[in-house]
């Protein structure tokens, strides 16, 4: 190894073919010099955190060797979105592919910005060094290092990998379907666009509301539904309550909009208690072609909403099931707002998908409750009446018509209500009775046992969750 900068970290070679070589900016050369090695141009290393920001091939690929031959197990990549999908499957190839077998920890940001300058003078001050591969000719180095020392004063590296032919694979299908088949509600915002898509399937859509003692939050609900019907997006906006003990079969009935009390639906079936049992009846009510859930419990909500969550069903003929995310910040209710909702999906979810269910680790918020399916679809389903539904037609969504039938779209910020820890306990014990059906569920128990120590003394609480299907097909 060759250097000609005050400090730079003792580095392994990257594989027997090539070495690396480090020069500082001063000391450049040419880039066809030492065509065989990759060739290091920078200001130096300094501590601190680092970035690189890469687009994909050759050269982004040898960023992340010097990376992991200067001994780096975490790796932070910002990536600005690609207009071609060829050149996001080159950086998935070479970037992405790669880096989850190099490094420890991993994490790529999709950025918007219209240009890398832009992206720097955004978050550049985060970081004391920043990585980037090598521009195609010689004579676009000193530029573009210019360029970029203009709006960040942290340590530059441009890195230029070997000159050689590689083949680049389609790369990593998990995060090619996250990148094509995840939406911003934005995209969505004309009512002119949906109508048509609607028009032209003639398709008939139906906004379906489950309520539970609702009072405070219903009526804006429902009001901005009927806004959504009005625009010509939705056919009929209609009610399901699960024997609310407020005033929240009120409400709704003031607004002149079907109500149903999800007991009385179809009672030759029997009922059950939970929010799948109310899903799967409402399937009863209603002949519409798209069937959208909404909560009422959403106390921000607006058109937008709406459109967002029949956007993608409504224009992309192959899209079959919709599953809307948010940012939440969530209200508790005995500690005031909390920041950051999910808590069940990142401690229970994402782990399971991850080990049993990978093709499913794209998901953002799998068990969001707010979702839009064909009800073809939904009558293919087995529906387990309690707070597993939402990850159950998630599962069957995509073992029925395949991962590309299925989308997630941005919703916006939504601010709800949420539950304590002990009830956010009872909610991941039947959501993993659920998970557990689909793995055999050999041995599983319905009783969730609860021991609690205080002051020398210990209490035991034992509660029992049985695990209701509901199937169509019978």
């Amino acid at each position: 190894m060759t250097t000609g900068v005050p400090y730079w970290p003792e580095s392994r070679t990257p594989n027997a073919n090539s070495r690396i070589v480090i020069r500082g900016f001063a000391d450049r050369g040419s880039l066809y010099q030492d065509r065989d090695d990759i060739v290091v141009l920078t200001d130096g290393w300094v501590a601190g955190p680092a970035a690189a920001v890469l687009r994909g091939g050759i050269n982004a690929g040898a960023v992340l060797d010097v990376l992991a031959c200067a001994g780096m197990t975490q790796l932070r990549v910002l990536h600005l979105e690609e207009k071609l999908p060829q050149l996001e499957d080159i950086f998935l190839s070479s970037v992405v592919a790669r880096a989850h077998d190099m490094f420890d920890n991993v994490s790529i940001n999709w950025r918007r910005e219209a240009r890398v300058f832009d992206l720097i003078k955004t978050v550049g001050a985060d970081y004391s060094m920043l990585f980037f591969g090598a521009p195609l000719a010689d004579s676009e180095i000193m530029p573009f290092y210019n360029a970029i020392k203009e709006v960040y004063q942290g340590s530059v590296t441009i890195v230029r990998g070997p000159f050689q032919d590689i083949e680049f694979a389609e790369g990593d299908a998990i995060y090619r379907w996250v990148r094509e088949r995840t939406f911003e509600g934005g995209d969505f915002s004309l009512p002119a666009m949906m109508r048509s898509g609607k028009s032209k399937r003639g398709h008939k859509v139906a906004i379906i509301l489950p309520s539970l003692n609702e009072e405070r939050t219903v009526g804006q609900v429902i009001e901005t539904a009927l806004e959504v019907k009005a625009a010509g997006v939705a056919d009929e906006v209609i009610l399901v309550d699960s024997a609310s003990t407020d005033n929240t079969v009120e409400i709704a009935k003031s607004y002149g909009i079907p109500v149903y009390l999800h007991p009385d639906i179809a009672p030759e079936l029997g009922s059950f208690r939970g929010k799948g049992e109310a899903m799967f009846k409402s399937a009863f009510v209603t002949d519409a072609d798209i069937l959208a859930w909404v909560d009422t419990d959403i106390e921000n909500i607006t058109p937008r909403f709406f459109y967002g969550l029949l956007g993608p069903i409504l224009t992309y003929p192959d899209i079959r099931f919709v599953k809307g995310y948010f940012t939440r910040p969530v209200r508790v209710e005995a500690s005031g707002l909390e920041l950051g909702g999910g808590r069940v999906t990142e401690i229970l979810a994402r782990p399971w998908f991850n080990t049993y269910m990978p093709t499913l680790s794209g998901y953002i918020q799998p068990l969001a409750g707010t979702v839009a399916i064909y009800r073809e679809e939904m009558l293919k389903m087995r529906i387990p009446a309690n707070y597993g539904v939402e990850v159950a037609m998630l599962i069957q969504a995509v073992e029925n018509a395949g991962l590309w039938s299925t989308c997630q779209v941005n919703l916006g910020e939504v601010i709800h209500r949420s539950k304590d820890v002990t009830g956010l306990s009872e909610m991941a014990f039947q959501i993993l009775q659920v998970l557990s059906e689909f793995e055999g569920g050999a041995g599983r128990e319905n009783l969730l046992r609860r021991v609690y120590s205080a002051q020398g003394h210990f209490e035991i609480g034992i509660k029992k969750f049985a695990t209701v299907w509901r199937d169509f097909q019978k």
